[in-house]
């Protein structure tokens, strides 16, 4: 068994604690994410992904401190050429608590979530926005859907579908609870990758302090040094694993997405190698002349 499937069977337990503790559904219990972790900042959160997407932090959160942990959860993250390309991420965290609070949830657009945001079966749409994002000079405007949960279900029968064109009011947002989502963009090609699947859901914010929310969110620069054995490293060190690529292949393909190879180990015979600690690097063994196994930093 390799160790990353090994990580898979010991995280299976860990990633429907963490998704629920994050207010998420979770969407991979039943095999379980390579990686299931909380961190103390969004920095860190991003390096535990990895390189190859970003994270948003909001820089405006109505006043409301952070009341927990980020959790992040990656899942058979696959990747070219720096740019993810499969597999299921997730990050999350609340601010406040109770009838004042804001849960901030994200992944990575072109992967799946890990864990499914929750959605109310009493929400319809308030109306369609731009949020513009970015540092001042290089702002972009991104396209957003706001929701609140101004649907009544019946109390003891099963949620009605809500029809199509049932519309809430920006009032409803404060007086039930309101719901953004957009997808979001780096400023220039400087920072990408960037494109992130974001939704933040409030309560006891109006529709104006939701929106200013939004609009405070900011890239995060990542952690350099939490990063080695990322998400991403363990979804890069499967594919170099089930493509069944050689050293010199194993070494073209970590360098395209920003990483190094070194070999520790041909046929079970330990090569020789430094000690220093590099997060950007695999060390990799082969059997037969194709990886087996990777170790990282």
């Amino acid at each position: 068994m390799t160790p990353q499937r090994t990580l898979r069977t010991l995280c299976t337990v860990v990633v429907v604690g963490a998704a629920l503790a994050a207010g998420a559904m979770p969407a991979q219990a039943a095999t379980g994410p390579d990686l299931s972790t909380s961190v103390a900042t969004w920095d860190v959160a991003a390096a535990r992904l990895g390189t190859a997407g970003s994270l948003w932090e909001p820089r405006n959160t109505a006043g409301l401190d952070r009341t927990r942990r980020v959790v992040v959860i990656g899942d058979a993250i696959t990747v070219a050429d720096g740019a993810a390309t499969g597999g299921s991420t997730y990050a999350g965290t609340r601010y406040g608590r109770g009838t004042r609070s804001v849960w901030v949830e994200e992944k990575w657009a072109n992967t799946g979530w890990a864990a499914e945001p929750a959605v109310a079966t009493t929400r319809a749409l308030v109306r369609t926005v731009r949020v513009p994002l970015g540092p001042a000079g290089m702002r972009v405007r991104v396209p957003a859907r706001v929701y609140a949960e101004c649907v009544p279900q019946p109390a003891n029968a099963n949620p009605r579908p809500v029809p199509a064109r049932t519309r809430c009011s920006r009032a409803d947002v404060l007086r039930y609870g309101g719901t953004i989502e957009l997808t979001a963009r780096p400023a220039s090609t400087m920072t990408a990758p960037g494109n992130t699947t974001i939704v933040i859901r409030s309560s006891g914010l109006t529709y104006a302090q939701l929106l200013r929310v939004a609009a405070s969110l900011e890239q995060v620069a990542g952690a350099p040094a939490a990063g080695a054995g990322s998400a991403q490293m363990l979804g890069m060190c499967q594919q170099m694993i089930d493509a069944r690529m050689t050293a010199e292949q194993a070494s073209t393909f970590a360098g395209s997405n920003g990483y190094t190879v070194r070999v520790g180990s041909i046929d079970g015979a330990p090569q020789p190698v430094t000690s220093d600690y590099r997060p950007d690097r695999f060390t990799v063994a082969t059997v037969g002349g194709v990886v087996s196994s990777c170790t990282y930093g």
